[in-house]
């Protein structure tokens, strides 16, 4: 009895220790996705800006979020963020202001939107990536300025939700990417990132006030509405 209960000891203590190095290698795989995450948005958070829409007077009308992708100055944000504002103030997280009177959007195709800014360069960009990479269940993260200055740079982290969705009042026809990253109004305009550092979409609206469902323009509308812009500046 004894010769059989001490082997049947070692399985157990062998299988425990199993269990427990499994434990620690998801606990170690957990803290280096963490600390990537930490260094992914060190690295890109310096492009997004603040947005604030004034009148012609430089009087606030409203606030959003973008993000510089060319470093000449060249932001992306959402179409309702620039449609009928006069000027724009753009806040770098770095501090730097600057004030911009150029922007485009063509609102009646979808709400991306570009705001330039003038005597600009050398500043931080993030990059476009690709529609092809988006799946449900993707990881990906937002930052933006909810509500105002205050609470500027926010950052929330979720999954891709849903693909081609058709939502009534939004523009285009099934152009509607969902993720469930928090947002709020300010948000608007704000990149969403997959867990590289690239652009995936820019967040527009959350579903008729629904908690934890954020509407977005993906990456490939974007890139369509890019290409109208760089097409119409070669041509002035």
């Amino acid at each position: 009895m004894k010769r059989l209960l001490i082997p049947l000891i070692l399985i157990g203590l062998a299988f425990g220790m199993m269990q427990i190095n499994n434990q620690v290698l998801k606990l170690q795989d957990q803290s280096v996705y963490r600390s990537n995450l930490v260094q992914v948005i060190q690295r890109i958070e310096p492009s997004v800006v603040y947005i604030e829409a004034q009148d012609e007077g430089g009087r606030r009308l409203w606030s959003g979020s973008g993000v510089i992708i060319s470093g000449d100055g060249l932001i992306l944000t959402a179409a309702h963020v620039v449609n009928g504002a006069g000027q724009f103030k753009i806040i770098l997280p770095d501090g730097r202001e600057f004030l911009s009177y150029r922007s485009f959007c063509r609102y009646d195709i979808t709400d991306v939107g570009f705001i330039q800014l003038d005597d600009a360069e050398g500043l931080p960009v993030s990059y476009l990536g690709r529609s092809i990479s988006l799946k449900k269940g993707l990881d990906v993260f937002v930052i933006g300025c909810p509500f105002g200055y205050e609470l500027r740079f926010t950052v929330t982290k979720g999954i891709v939700s849903g693909l081609d969705r058709d939502c009534d009042g939004f523009f285009g026809e099934k152009l509607i990417l969902q993720v469930d990253a928090q947002s709020w109004p300010g948000n608007s305009g704000g990149p969403v990132y997959n867990m590289q550092g690239q652009i995936i979409g820019i967040l527009v609206g959350g579903y008729y006030g629904a908690d934890g469902i954020g509407l977005c323009i993906p990456v490939d509308v974007i890139q369509g509405i890019l290409n109208i812009y760089q097409a119409e500046q070669e041509m002035k």
